[in-house]
């Protein structure tokens, strides 16, 4: 086998070896040997370190991405949080606005009418609102309830209510945010939402309807609990550009754009001011970079990373923005990396080493006969280059200018479990990716090109059929006249690196986004149950009018009533998801779970045409198992193969053991999934089914975690697809 550490003479191979060589070409410049050879190895040190800190720094920005995509959801979350909050809020008081009783109070009632009336309304928001009052079309105060919140806010020059030629509110329905003077220098400052509903009677103004919310509470509701990395948090602001929410209390009702400023009079806030300007006022979402000089009780350039999502409502656009210091994230990546720069640091102590073994060597070289010296040399060099060639822990892969490869060391050949002879003079893109052109983005095609090392990121199959993520170095081999010959590529295992990454960023989502779950969940649910008893009482007043045709509107009434229901078992699933049980194991077989679910399922199955196939192994090993969570995991996935056979197909369910692990397969002939989406169908949210949630499998995974097992996804489009759960399998007593 060619030793890949011979060196090319105008494209021809040299018979003569490395050191020889290199040693005769010392000896004509007049250079010492061994000096020579200790800047090579610690030129080699510092590529290695070079590779160390691009590739920490490739994880680092691919980490905040990812930390900086989380914030976006959170952000989406929150915004849609609090729109759904402010109307809820609007439309019952639109429907408010509609009713005779409350447009009549304008024409002079007694003063004990109108209170009692706006007391009666005001109760049925249960402590939702603040303010209950009415302005008359003249732009009078008719009445407000509770009195005294009206006269503890000021009354009307208090609230700072905004005019409409001369008339507070007339005309137009709005929601604004308005800000009350209370306490002194660095206290909490009290921001309120202002919803106005004109009322009209035939076609005439009957005045405006106004209530009162404590957004504070709303922002501590949506935006309080949002704490993203260890020291992130989130804020709003109003379209006229005020904090009307802050997770430092004392910028609440301060103007967004100056109040840094007052802080740091003499730092340029101009990123930030763009992106609220130009994005975030503008209604826009997104993620983006900026840097501030504090950060809670952190001072200094600190850069954030930002992800911004808008409120939008009655016409007016506020913005929700969720942001967390940089440092947050490289702390998580420099967790992940010390591993890696244990095994930099032990690959260059073993340089080092070995170039110090071989200075020793050539010591006592030079007391030997020149012939003999020379000849025993080389011998040993190349044995020892080979070694460290073969030994490396990672692939290492020489290839020429027409993309052949050369040689292949002992790692490389390991990966792929096939010998020398199937790599040496074959296309490299054909042998690695079995492509007959060059690979896209080639890194060795970059390197015979610029002379320069390259680098990149991808994932391939290797001997075990299992996908890994691999990190491609190319360094360029030039001849003396500078000719580039051949090109050497390092090819680095990144699996468990990436594997670690992902777990870490799954767990902070599911933390997080189980919160947010609850939180939005349970805030829907509420509300929820006032439409639906209203529906009903609704449904019982058209059901009074037997004389009239009310056939339409019963219709429409019963398609909100579906949507409700369908609704309800939404956020029943939410709250599942934030719920995430704990399971309770105890010694039992999964065979009986697999055929107790099949019979819950036979006769919804048989309606929609899909044969079910039962493979249950007989005498499988016991296993630890919650049988009523183990079944819901998977009637979760069973669930997901039925809706991919709408037009019918073959459903199997099958179980065996193997290499001490007990199996449970469901496969279906489905329209199967896109391998870009095969990494997605465990996260939170993801779904490509109209009207999903994106928790089924979420859920199932962590219910196959807490029994200690695994979960695999195989599939092909149009042709199916299979789901393996493993469970570790109890000892045998016998």
């Amino acid at each position: 086998m060619t030793s890949p550490f011979e060196i090319r003479y105008n494209g021809a191979m040299s018979k003569e070896s490395f050191l020889p060589l290199l040693e005769e070409w010392m000896k004509k410049h007049k250079l010492p040997l061994m000096p020579v050879i200790w800047g090579i190895t610690c030129l080699i040190i510092g590529v290695l370190v070079l590779i160390g800190l691009q590739g920490y720094s490739s994880a680092e920005r691919e980490m905040a991405r990812q930390f900086n995509g989380q914030q976006l959801i959170l952000a989406q979350q929150a915004a849609r949080g609090i729109e759904n909050a402010l109307e809820e809020i609007r439309q019952t008081a639109r429907l408010l606005a509609m009713l005779p009783e409350i447009q009549n109070l304008a024409e002079g009632k007694p003063r004990e009418v109108r209170e009692a009336t706006l007391r009666k309304f005001y109760e049925s928001f249960s402590e939702r609102i603040q303010l209950l009052f009415l302005i008359s079309a003249d732009g009078r105060m008719v009445s407000a309830f509770p009195s005294e919140s009206w006269n503890r806010i000021g009354g009307r020059d208090g609230m700072g209510l905004p005019r409409t030629k001369g008339t507070p509110l007339a005309g137009q329905e709005s929601v604004q945010f308005v800000f009350p003077q209370s306490g002194g220098a660095g206290s909490r400052r009290e921001v309120s939402a202002l919803i106005a509903i004109p009322m009209s009677r035939g076609g005439e103004s009957a005045g405006t309807l106004g209530c009162l919310l404590d957004f504070n509470r709303i922002g501590e509701r949506f935006l309080g609990t949002l704490r993203p990395g260890k020291t992130g948090g989130a804020w709003m602001i109003s379209q006229e550009g005020r904090f009307v929410a802050h997770y430092e209390t004392e910028l609440v009702g301060q103007n967004a754009f100056s109040a840094r400023r007052d802080r740091n009079p003499g730092f340029s806030y101009e990123r930030i001011d763009r992106i609220m300007r130009e994005e975030m006022l503008k209604g826009n979402t997104g993620m983006d970079e900026y840097v501030t000089l504090w950060h809670r009780e952190k001072k200094g350039t600190i850069q954030k990373l930002i992800a911004y999502a808008p409120v939008r409502t009655a016409g007016q656009i506020g913005s929700v923005a969720v942001v967390a210091p940089y440092s947050d994230v490289t702390e998580v990546v420099w967790g992940s990396f010390k591993g890696s720069l244990w095994l930099l640091a032990i690959m260059a102590g073993t340089l080092l080493a070995g170039t110090y073994v071989g200075q020793k060597i050539n010591q006592q070289r030079v007391l030997a006969e020149e012939k003999v010296q020379w000849s025993e040399a080389i011998v040993k060099s190349q044995t020892r280059l080979q070694a460290l060639f073969d030994g490396a822990p990672d692939a290492i892969i020489l290839v020429d200018p027409d993309y052949r490869i050369s040689t292949v060391n002992k790692t490389g050949l390991d990966w792929y479990g096939r010998p020398m002879e199937d790599f040496v003079g074959k296309s490299c893109h054909q042998v690695f990716q079995g492509l007959a052109q060059l690979c896209p983005n080639c890194p060795a095609e970059e390197s015979f090109a610029t002379g320069r090392p390259a680098f990149r990121e991808r994932a391939s199959l290797v001997v075990d059929k299992t996908k890994r993520y691999l990190q491609l170095f190319t360094f360029p081999l030039p001849d003396r006249n500078g000719k580039v010959v051949e090109v050497v590529e390092y090819v680095k295992d990144v699996t468990a690196e990436k594997r670690l990454q992902q777990q870490v960023i799954q767990s902070e989502r599911l933390a997080v986004v189980g919160r947010m779950s609850a939180n939005v969940a349970h805030e829907i649910k509420n509300p929820l149950g006032t439409i639906v008893l209203n529906a009903e009482l609704l449904q019982e007043e058209l059901d009074r009018f037997a004389e009239q045709d009310t056939a339409e509107a019963k219709n429409l009434l019963a398609v909100i009533k579906s949507e409700l229901d369908r609704l309800i078992e939404v956020v029943e699933e939410y709250l599942q998801f934030a719920r995430l049980p704990k399971v309770n194991l105890e010694e039992g077989g999964v065979n009986e779970v697999v055929s107790d679910l099949l019979a819950f399922l036979k006769e919804d199955v048989a309606g929609r045409g899909i044969m079910v196939q039962e493979e249950l192994k007989d005498c499988l090993p016991r296993v630890q198992v919650d049988p009523r969570q183990l079944r819901q995991a998977l009637l979760n996935i069973v669930k997901n193969s039925i809706e991919a056979m709408p037009d019918g197909g073959k459903l199997t369910l099958a179980t065996e053991a193997k290499d001490g692990w007990v199996e449970i397969r469901i496969a279906d002939t489905g329209r199967g999934i896109p391998e870009e989406n095969w990494d997605l169908v465990f996260t939170p949210f993801f779904s490509t089914k109209h009207g999903g949630t994106g928790l089924g499998l979420p859920i199932t995974s962590h219910i196959v975690e807490e029994h200690r097992g695994t979960i695999h996804l195989e599939s092909f489009v149009d042709l199916g697809t299979v789901f393996t759960i493993r469970l570790p399998a109890l000892p045998s007593m016998a």
